[in-house]
């Protein structure tokens, strides 16, 4: 079966002219946790600096919130109404039926409560913050983040960005009444809602099918299948559907996509821009997929955000041999990524080819060149 193309346009991989907004709303959204949203951005907005984004969490444009697929997403506001009824039931149940079982000392609503009662002073909070404040017992700390994870479902707590550095993986919350009080994501016919949505994805990402549409909103078969129907799409071959706006585009120059990219979580078959060969070195056993190099849309290599941001190190494993073109290019991607972090000095190193996420320890694909041989 030939695979379905990659609309270029809506990703915005071409660098070149698109705001941060408008990279949001094509892509619906896009993992909210730090450093991972800034290289996102960074590698489709045009000379994107991290100020961009915060300015829009300050001017509460957007927001980081648990949505697709349960994962802590940095949404447009605007798009709230629509996408939160669409996830939030199967939400609420995947973290309620959980939390109970990891807490100890005390319940999910005596917790909340004082979860709520601490950030009406008005001071926004990252997670360890509300742990320290609320002196959480040791037996009921690591219970703490699926009750925050509950109340961002719940669309009692929201993610308001203030990290405290760009790399720092926490964002800081506070209540959701307080921050956006005129916001209603209360929808009576959440289904109308996953059509809409299902609209929007087939608009950005189609042609795509059903499959396709499950795997990236975290919606049932029967409901991707639903809300394809209800959103007016149309039948095209071997399974795949499309709604009129798509636009094609080419495929961009070479990139570099930091893990959990929205172009490789965006479709269940990947086809589209990886071989089945290279697809182990990608994507782990549960689906999370590393970060990689791009050029002109091919998954050509992995590679490492070093940990020093003075002199940041840029770790490269090629799936084959690269031409002194592309590791120029890949110089030039690593340079930028060192002007958004601050670096004084950039340096590109050349691994071996990477191991198989597939038979390597879990969460290798945060890091996928950590124990490489490098030149």
């Amino acid at each position: 079966m030939r695979a379905a193309p990659v609309p270029w346009a809506s990703t915005h991989l071409d660098r070149r002219k698109a705001s941060v907004l408008e990279v949001l709303h094509d892509s619906i959204g896009c993992y909210a946790t730090p450093p991972i949203s800034y290289l996102e951005l960074a590698a489709r907005v045009p000379k994107f600096k991290k100020r961009h984004l915060d300015d829009l969490y300050s001017d509460r444009k957007v927001v980081g919130l648990r949505t697709l697929r349960g994962s802590a997403f940095l949404m447009p506001v605007d798009l709230l109404p629509i996408v939160v009824p669409a996830t939030r039931e199967r939400n609420e149940r995947a973290f309620g039926s959980y939390v109970e079982r990891v807490l100890v000392v005390d319940d999910y609503a005596t917790w909340a409560s004082r979860i709520e009662d601490l950030l009406s002073d008005g001071v926004h909070r990252s997670v360890p913050e509300i742990k320290e404040a609320l002196e959480a017992p040791e037996e009921d700390a690591k219970g703490l983040n699926f009750v925050i994870n509950q109340m961002a479902t719940e669309c009692r707590l929201v993610g308001t960005g203030e990290p405290k550095s760009w790399r720092s993986g926490r964002n800081a919350l506070t209540l959701w009444s307080s921050w956006l009080p005129d916001i209603d994501v209360r929808s009576p016919n959440p289904a109308d809602c996953r059509a809409e949505v299902a609209g929007l994805y087939l608009r950005s990402h189609g042609p795509a099918t059903v499959e396709d549409l499950a795997w990236w909103a975290g919606f049932t078969p029967s409901q991707a299948r639903q809300a394809i129907e209800g959103c007016g799409a149309e039948a095209r071959r071997e399974g795949l559907f499309a709604v009129d706006g798509t636009a094609a585009g080419r495929p961009p120059r070479l990139r570099l996509l930091p893990v959990w990219d929205a172009l490789m979580v965006t479709w269940k078959d990947r086809s589209r821009f990886l071989s089945e060969e290279v697809a182990p070195f990608v994507y782990d056993r549960d689906g999370n997929a590393t970060s990689v190099v791009l050029d002109h849309g091919e998954v050509v290599g992995v590679w490492s955000l070093g940990a020093d941001d003075v002199r940041l190190e840029i770790r490269v494993a090629p799936f084959d041999r690269f031409t002194p073109k592309r590791w120029a290019a890949i110089q030039e991607e690593a340079e930028l990524i060192g002007g958004l972090a601050g670096s004084k000095d950039v340096v590109v190193r050349r691994c071996e080819e990477p191991r198989s996420l597939i038979d390597g320890p879990r969460n290798l694909f945060l890091r996928p060149l950590r124990d490489h041989e490098c030149g």
